[in-house]
Protein backbone atom coordinates (compact mmCIF):
# COMPACT_ATOMS: atom_id res chain seq x y z
CA UNK A 1 0.00 0.00 0.00
CA UNK A 2 2.81 2.41 0.91
CA UNK A 3 4.49 1.82 -2.47
CA UNK A 4 1.17 2.38 -4.24
CA UNK A 5 0.66 5.71 -2.47
CA UNK A 6 4.20 6.84 -3.31
CA UNK A 7 3.65 5.86 -6.95
CA UNK A 8 0.38 7.83 -7.07
CA UNK A 9 2.11 10.91 -5.64
CA UNK A 10 4.94 10.58 -8.14
CA UNK A 11 2.43 10.27 -10.99
CA UNK A 12 0.60 13.38 -9.77
CA UNK A 13 3.72 15.55 -9.63
CA UNK A 14 4.97 14.21 -12.97
CA UNK A 15 1.65 15.09 -14.58
CA UNK A 16 1.76 18.53 -12.99
CA UNK A 17 5.26 19.19 -14.26
CA UNK A 18 4.54 17.91 -17.78
CA UNK A 19 1.49 20.14 -18.20
CA UNK A 20 2.07 23.52 -19.78
CA UNK A 21 2.73 25.97 -16.91
CA UNK A 22 0.35 28.91 -16.60
CA UNK A 23 3.18 31.42 -16.61
CA UNK A 24 4.04 30.57 -20.24
CA UNK A 25 0.86 32.30 -21.37
CA UNK A 26 0.55 34.92 -18.64
CA UNK A 27 4.04 36.38 -18.37
CA UNK A 28 6.69 37.65 -20.72
CA UNK A 29 9.74 35.44 -20.36
CA UNK A 30 13.13 34.74 -21.89
CA UNK A 31 14.87 31.42 -22.45
CA UNK A 32 18.58 30.87 -22.97
CA UNK A 33 21.38 28.59 -21.81
CA UNK A 34 24.41 29.03 -19.60
CA UNK A 35 26.97 26.22 -19.41
CA UNK A 36 24.59 24.05 -21.47
CA UNK A 37 21.85 24.30 -18.84
CA UNK A 38 18.40 25.82 -19.39
CA UNK A 39 17.68 29.27 -18.00
CA UNK A 40 14.26 30.93 -17.87
CA UNK A 41 13.68 34.48 -16.70
CA UNK A 42 10.06 35.50 -16.07
CA UNK A 43 9.30 39.20 -15.95
CA UNK A 44 6.87 40.71 -13.45
CA UNK A 45 3.41 41.93 -14.36
CA UNK A 46 4.18 45.58 -13.69
CA UNK A 47 7.27 47.64 -12.95
CA UNK A 48 10.31 45.59 -12.00
CA UNK A 49 11.70 46.34 -8.54
CA UNK A 50 15.16 44.83 -9.12
CA UNK A 51 14.64 41.99 -6.67
CA UNK A 52 14.60 38.39 -7.90
CA UNK A 53 13.82 34.88 -6.78
CA UNK A 54 15.47 31.82 -8.31
CA UNK A 55 14.44 28.18 -8.44
CA UNK A 56 17.15 25.61 -9.10
CA UNK A 57 14.54 22.89 -9.75
CA UNK A 58 10.89 22.23 -10.62
CA UNK A 59 9.85 25.53 -12.18
CA UNK A 60 6.06 25.78 -12.33
CA UNK A 61 5.35 23.21 -9.61
CA UNK A 62 3.27 24.57 -6.73
CA UNK A 63 3.75 28.15 -7.97
CA UNK A 64 1.58 30.11 -5.52
CA UNK A 65 4.51 32.05 -4.04
CA UNK A 66 6.13 32.78 -7.41
CA UNK A 67 2.85 34.11 -8.80
CA UNK A 68 2.48 36.51 -5.88
CA UNK A 69 6.08 37.67 -6.16
CA UNK A 70 5.59 38.44 -9.85
CA UNK A 71 2.62 40.62 -8.94
CA UNK A 72 4.83 42.50 -6.48
CA UNK A 73 7.45 43.37 -9.12
CA UNK A 74 9.90 40.54 -8.47
CA UNK A 75 11.64 38.79 -11.35
CA UNK A 76 11.40 34.97 -11.16
CA UNK A 77 14.26 32.97 -12.65
CA UNK A 78 15.05 29.31 -13.13
CA UNK A 79 18.33 27.52 -13.70
CA UNK A 80 18.04 23.80 -14.27
CA UNK A 81 20.27 21.94 -11.83
CA UNK A 82 17.41 19.63 -10.82
CA UNK A 83 19.38 16.40 -11.21
CA UNK A 84 22.81 17.75 -10.24
CA UNK A 85 22.61 17.06 -6.49
CA UNK A 86 24.69 20.19 -5.82
CA UNK A 87 27.87 18.63 -7.16
CA UNK A 88 30.72 21.18 -7.27
CA UNK A 89 30.51 21.70 -11.05
CA UNK A 90 26.79 22.48 -10.89
CA UNK A 91 27.47 25.17 -8.31
CA UNK A 92 30.13 26.68 -10.56
CA UNK A 93 27.61 26.64 -13.42
CA UNK A 94 25.03 28.31 -11.21
CA UNK A 95 27.47 31.08 -10.35
CA UNK A 96 27.96 31.70 -14.08
CA UNK A 97 24.17 31.89 -14.42
CA UNK A 98 24.03 34.40 -11.56
CA UNK A 99 26.50 36.74 -13.22
CA UNK A 100 24.86 36.39 -16.64
CA UNK A 101 21.36 37.18 -15.38
CA UNK A 102 22.57 40.19 -13.41
CA UNK A 103 24.43 41.46 -16.48
CA UNK A 104 21.44 41.05 -18.79
CA UNK A 105 18.75 42.47 -16.53
CA UNK A 106 20.56 44.76 -14.07
CA UNK A 107 19.06 42.98 -11.06
CA UNK A 108 20.12 43.37 -7.43
CA UNK A 109 23.38 41.87 -6.20
CA UNK A 110 21.46 39.48 -3.94
CA UNK A 111 18.57 37.16 -4.77
CA UNK A 112 16.13 34.88 -2.95
CA UNK A 113 16.84 31.22 -3.56
CA UNK A 114 13.83 28.89 -3.48
CA UNK A 115 14.16 25.11 -3.31
CA UNK A 116 11.63 22.30 -3.06
CA UNK A 117 12.76 18.77 -2.16
CA UNK A 118 16.11 18.07 -3.89
CA UNK A 119 16.06 21.72 -4.95
CA UNK A 120 16.37 22.54 -1.27
CA UNK A 121 19.63 20.60 -1.09
CA UNK A 122 21.00 22.73 -3.90
CA UNK A 123 19.62 25.97 -2.46
CA UNK A 124 21.24 25.43 0.92
CA UNK A 125 24.51 24.17 -0.55
CA UNK A 126 24.84 27.15 -2.88
CA UNK A 127 23.93 29.63 -0.13
CA UNK A 128 26.65 28.13 2.07
CA UNK A 129 29.24 28.59 -0.68
CA UNK A 130 28.06 32.07 -1.75
CA UNK A 131 26.31 33.75 1.20
CA UNK A 132 27.15 37.20 -0.17
CA UNK A 133 24.79 36.56 -3.11
CA UNK A 134 21.79 35.46 -1.06
CA UNK A 135 19.09 37.82 0.22
CA UNK A 136 16.81 35.14 1.71
CA UNK A 137 16.18 31.39 1.54
CA UNK A 138 12.79 29.75 1.05
CA UNK A 139 12.72 25.95 1.09
CA UNK A 140 10.03 23.29 1.36
CA UNK A 141 10.55 19.65 2.39
CA UNK A 142 14.25 20.10 1.65
CA UNK A 143 16.60 17.18 1.20
CA UNK A 144 19.52 17.88 3.54
CA UNK A 145 21.22 14.49 3.52
CA UNK A 146 21.44 12.40 0.36
CA UNK A 147 21.81 9.33 2.56
CA UNK A 148 18.17 9.91 3.57
CA UNK A 149 16.99 10.56 0.00
CA UNK A 150 17.67 9.22 -2.57
CA UNK A 151 19.93 6.61 -0.96
CA UNK A 152 17.28 4.80 1.09
CA UNK A 153 14.60 4.82 -1.62
CA UNK A 154 16.17 5.43 -5.02
CA UNK A 155 19.52 3.65 -5.14
CA UNK A 156 19.83 4.23 -8.89
CA UNK A 157 19.52 7.99 -8.40
CA UNK A 158 22.05 7.84 -5.58
CA UNK A 159 24.47 6.10 -7.95
CA UNK A 160 23.91 8.81 -10.54
CA UNK A 161 24.51 11.49 -7.91
CA UNK A 162 27.73 9.79 -6.83
CA UNK A 163 28.95 9.63 -10.44
CA UNK A 164 28.25 13.36 -10.94
CA UNK A 165 30.24 14.23 -7.84
CA UNK A 166 33.12 12.09 -9.03
CA UNK A 167 33.07 13.77 -12.44
CA UNK A 168 33.31 17.11 -10.66
CA UNK A 169 36.45 15.94 -8.86
CA UNK A 170 34.88 15.33 -5.47
CA UNK A 171 33.21 12.58 -3.45
CA UNK A 172 29.55 12.28 -2.55
CA UNK A 173 30.57 10.41 0.59
CA UNK A 174 32.15 13.67 1.77
CA UNK A 175 29.27 15.87 0.60
CA UNK A 176 26.09 13.88 1.22
CA UNK A 177 25.14 15.97 4.29
CA UNK A 178 26.80 19.22 3.19
CA UNK A 179 23.92 21.55 4.28
CA UNK A 180 23.80 20.03 7.75
CA UNK A 181 27.54 20.23 8.40
CA UNK A 182 27.95 23.78 7.11
CA UNK A 183 24.68 25.48 8.06
CA UNK A 184 26.50 27.73 10.52
CA UNK A 185 27.74 29.72 7.51
CA UNK A 186 24.15 30.76 6.75
CA UNK A 187 23.63 31.80 10.37
CA UNK A 188 26.89 33.76 10.44
CA UNK A 189 25.84 35.58 7.26
CA UNK A 190 22.47 36.43 8.87
CA UNK A 191 20.49 35.19 5.88
CA UNK A 192 16.76 35.05 6.73
CA UNK A 193 15.35 31.59 6.08
CA UNK A 194 11.82 30.20 5.99
CA UNK A 195 11.13 26.47 5.86
CA UNK A 196 7.88 24.59 5.16
CA UNK A 197 7.56 20.91 5.85
CA UNK A 198 4.96 18.19 6.13
CA UNK A 199 5.07 16.38 9.44
CA UNK A 200 3.94 13.14 7.72
CA UNK A 201 6.57 13.22 4.97
CA UNK A 202 7.84 9.66 4.42
CA UNK A 203 9.83 10.42 1.25
CA UNK A 204 12.10 13.11 2.74
CA UNK A 205 11.50 12.69 6.49
CA UNK A 206 11.91 15.98 8.31
CA UNK A 207 13.69 14.35 11.26
CA UNK A 208 16.41 12.96 8.97
CA UNK A 209 16.81 16.18 7.01
CA UNK A 210 16.08 19.76 8.05
CA UNK A 211 14.99 18.65 11.49
CA UNK A 212 18.64 17.89 12.24
CA UNK A 213 19.43 21.54 11.51
CA UNK A 214 16.42 23.03 13.27
CA UNK A 215 17.36 21.29 16.51
CA UNK A 216 20.37 23.58 16.88
CA UNK A 217 19.12 26.74 15.17
CA UNK A 218 15.42 27.07 16.06
CA UNK A 219 15.56 30.73 17.01
CA UNK A 220 17.17 31.66 13.68
CA UNK A 221 14.63 29.95 11.43
CA UNK A 222 10.99 30.63 10.53
CA UNK A 223 9.23 27.29 10.14
CA UNK A 224 5.77 26.37 8.89
CA UNK A 225 4.65 22.90 9.92
CA UNK A 226 1.97 21.39 7.69
CA UNK A 227 0.12 18.95 9.91
CA UNK A 228 -0.79 15.64 8.30
CA UNK A 229 0.98 16.62 5.07
CA UNK A 230 3.31 14.28 3.24
CA UNK A 231 6.05 15.27 0.83
CA UNK A 232 3.47 16.84 -1.50
CA UNK A 233 1.94 19.29 -1.95
CA UNK A 234 4.78 21.77 -1.53
CA UNK A 235 4.27 25.37 -0.43
CA UNK A 236 0.86 26.74 0.59
CA UNK A 237 -2.29 27.39 -1.45
CA UNK A 238 -2.64 30.66 0.46
CA UNK A 239 0.99 31.74 0.73
CA UNK A 240 0.60 35.12 2.46
CA UNK A 241 2.86 34.11 5.39
CA UNK A 242 5.67 33.15 3.03
CA UNK A 243 5.19 36.13 0.72
CA UNK A 244 5.14 38.56 3.65
CA UNK A 245 8.42 37.07 4.91
CA UNK A 246 10.09 37.24 1.49
CA UNK A 247 9.02 40.74 0.46
CA UNK A 248 10.06 42.34 3.76
CA UNK A 249 13.30 44.30 3.49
Amino acid sequence: MKNLICFALLLLITTTLSAKPKWQDRYRHDRFTVADRECIVIHPEGERNGRWIVRPAFLGAFPSVDEQMLKLGFTVAYYDVTHAYANPQSKRDFESFYHEVRRRYALNDQFIIEGFSRGGFFALSYAIDHPEQIEKIYIDAPVCDLESWPSKQETKLYGEASALWQQAGSSLEEGHDYPIRHFQTIIDARIPIIVCYGDSDEIVPYEENFGRIATNYKRHIRTIRKRGCGHHPHSLDKPHRIVRFLKRR
